[in-house]
């Protein structure tokens, strides 16, 4: 428990530390209130609506993994969750964090918390390979990157190709061998059936073709949703020198590096990564941090409202 907490202190100081840097000696606060007397509320409230869909998509995306596993909720159920967990993203440290209020809201179909699981993974690696072949295609058609930006170009290859070797050791691991394994601990045993029960779970989905498919298709309708959601913040700031196809890049490189537990909730982090961003287009640092600020206020109140059903659940 105690190496527990020293971590958490650890990604919070660095996170803060970073913003509170990025903050009051790069952009300075009279800057990032410079450029949010210009704000297009108009815009802001366009990129606000976004998250409804984003969040019918993810639903939607879910409950079909869900009804595979012969499982009942509906989608206001999985709506909810997904709120609360926003609201638990906000003190764990990574995007994916809120992921365990899902698996316990769901441990009670066929096979359990394992399957509950298993299903949250498959569906959170098919957004992540939808965000990741989205920010290839668009990066091919935007080929100068590869030039001026070789280091995101270099971790978007290394992203894919990761992915890639884990989905081929995953499907050539036979059916049952984890179970085989003999151990003279019974814990450990215990551990390798769980593992292997995962393992068997995972391998149903992606062999399972036209669930795939349509998983696939509302993931790439959410990623989708979400670069548009961005690229609206943007031009809420007048941010008109980023090309909207720039959008399909960039946007996906920042939501992968998030998922790193290095921060809470990708604070600092996030923050860093737009201001060396924005540089390239000729921003400074009050423009990224205002983007960003934007950003954490929407999270922030859909947190708001996850929190609130959360204690009415608990009533």
């Amino acid at each position: 428990m105690k190496r527990k907490v020293v971590f958490f202190l650890l990604k919070f100081v660095f996170g803060f530390g970073l913003l509170f840097y990025l903050v009051f000696f790069n952009a300075r606060p009279q800057g990032i209130i410079a450029v949010f007397k210009g704000v297009s509320w108009p815009m802001v409230l366009l990129a606000f609506s976004l998250h409804s869909f984003g969040l019918l998509f993810s639903a939607k995306r879910w409950k079909l993994i869900l009804d595979d596993r012969k499982a009942d909720f509906s989608l206001w159920q999985l709506t909810q969750s997904l709120l609360v967990g926003i609201f638990f993203n906000h003190f764990l440290p990574t995007r994916f964090g809120g992921d365990v209020v899902r698996i316990r809201d769901t441990r009670h179909i066929e096979q359990g918390m394992t399957a509950s699981l298993a299903v949250v993974v498959y569906e959170r690696m098919s957004g992540i390979a939808a965000l990741l072949i989205l920010a290839m295609i668009s990066s091919l058609l935007r080929i100068r990157f590869i030039s001026e930006l070789p280091l995101l170009y270099v971790s978007l290859i290394v992203s894919l190709a990761g992915i890639s070797l884990l989905l081929l050791a995953w499907k050539k691991m036979p059916r049952g061998f984890l179970a085989a394994i003999r151990c003279p601990r019974s814990w450990l045993q215990k551990i390798l059936l769980k593992l292997n029960m995962f393992h068997g779970i995972i391998l149903d989905f992606l062999e399972h073709r036209r669930l795939s498919k349509k998983v696939f298709f509302w993931a790439v309708l959410l990623q989708l949703n979400v670069v548009l959601h961005y690229f609206f913040i943007g031009r809420a700031l007048n941010l008109d020198r980023i090309p909207f196809l720039d959008y399909f890049f960039s946007i996906p490189i920042m939501l992968f590096i998030l998922s790193f537990p290095v921060s809470i909730n990708g604070v600092g982090v996030r923050d860093f990564f737009l201001v060396r961003l924005f540089v390239y287009y000729h921003y400074s640092a009050s423009f990224a941090i205002a983007f960003s600020l934007l950003d954490v206020a929407f999270n922030l109140a859909l947190g708001i409202l996850g929190g609130v059903i959360y204690i009415f659940r608990k009533k």
